[in-house]
């Protein structure tokens, strides 16, 4: 009996690990996953460009997953935000029209986006 006694502790203590294991992993899938314009906090809906090399992300942060890159000058429909425009904490929501990802929607911070000047 004395020998089953730390067995059973150490597959108590595996078992309390692999749940808590678990948990950590569905709250990291849960930031992965993709968001679309609910998200959004602002309505914009403007002709953009990128103003430099960017990640094209699945929502509105660092912690969502990449989809890939966005080169500088990729032209875009800036559809809305999460955020205040004015925030360099902000993030776009827009639909790449040419490039790589051209038709795919996905969210570039803001502080790289830029309104093209009409000069009528």
């Amino acid at each position: 009996m004395k020998l089953r006694t730390p067995a059973r502790l150490a597959a108590s203590a595996a078992l309390a690990l692999s749940v808590a294991a678990g948990a950590t992993v569905a709250t990291a899938a849960t930031a992965s996953a993709a968001v679309g314009k609910s998200a959004c906090t602002e309505s914009v809906k403007l002709a953009t460009t990128t103003t430099a090399v960017v990640k094209f992300r699945t929502g509105p942060g660092t912690k969502y997953t990449a989809k890939g890159q966005l080169s500088k000058n990729v032209s875009g429909y800036w559809a809305c935000n999460k955020g205040s425009t004015g925030s360099a904490k902000s993030w776009g929501y827009i639909q790449v029209k040419s490039g790589a990802h051209k038709g795919e929607w996905g969210w570039v911070s803001s502080q790289y986006l830029t309104v093209p000047m009409n000069l009528d």
